[in-house]
């Protein structure tokens, strides 16, 4: 019982190293956590025979206890008709109670070690359960840590396409309005007198230009 209980302390003592030295390592959790189911399936096997081992010694209690009954009672029906085989009867009656008492004291020890080899795997098994949920919960905080990251990375790389997208967007509409606001500083009334202006400064240069010739 101290060799398993010593063996499984350390075995976990050792998972429990080999996962603070390496982090995020998944591969290496789910290696210690093989190894230590492997650890607990063997223990329970143990803890299957000694179990039985029990169920035997309870039997054999309860037969030579059921024995040393039959011959007392033997011995007391022959008591009258023969003291001989009566006596014999209750020799064997003795010897059953003896070998009652040395199986009851036998049945108490290994009942007592039975419950400390059932605490034990208890304990294996709540260790192999917390490894399993520390296992799961790093496996959803990398992926959340990856998919954070992933988005991060996206956003700015978006983020930096988009700049420039609304950069030459802005630049074309700028262009646009520039050109309507000079379209719509076009007054007409303004323009035909500029239009008949510019014509008769035309004749007028048409005109020195005949009288020359």
């Amino acid at each position: 019982m101290k060799v398993i209980k010593r063996w499984t302390t350390g075995l976990f003592s050792q998972v429990d190293w080999m996962i603070s030295q390496v982090e995020n390592q998944e591969a290496l959790v789910n290696s210690a956590l093989r190894e230590a189911q492997k650890a607990a399936a063997q223990a329970k096997v143990q803890l299957g025979r000694v179990r039985q081992d029990g169920q035997r010694l309870r039997q054999r209690l309860q037969e030579e206890n059921e024995s040393a009954t039959r011959w007392r009672e033997r011995a007391a029906k022959y008591a009258q008709q023969d003291e001989s085989k009566a006596m014999e009867c209750l020799r064997r009656s003795k010897r059953s109670e003896k070998l009652a008492s040395q199986l009851q004291q036998r049945l108490t020890e290994h009942e007592h070690m039975e419950k400390l080899l059932a605490k034990d795997v208890r304990k294996m098994e709540d260790q192999i359960s917390e490894l399993v949920e520390k296992r799961n919960l790093m496996r959803t905080r990398q992926s959340r840590a990856e998919a954070v990251t992933s988005i991060q990375g996206s956003t700015e790389t978006m983020s930096g396409e988009l700049n420039d997208v609304f950069e030459r967007w802005e630049t074309r509409v700028t262009e646009k309005e520039l050109g309507a606001q000079c379209s719509m500083n076009i007054d007409p009334f303004e323009e035909s007198f500029t239009s008949a202006e510019d014509e008769e400064q035309l004749r007028e240069e048409l005109r020195r230009l005949t009288g020359e010739q």
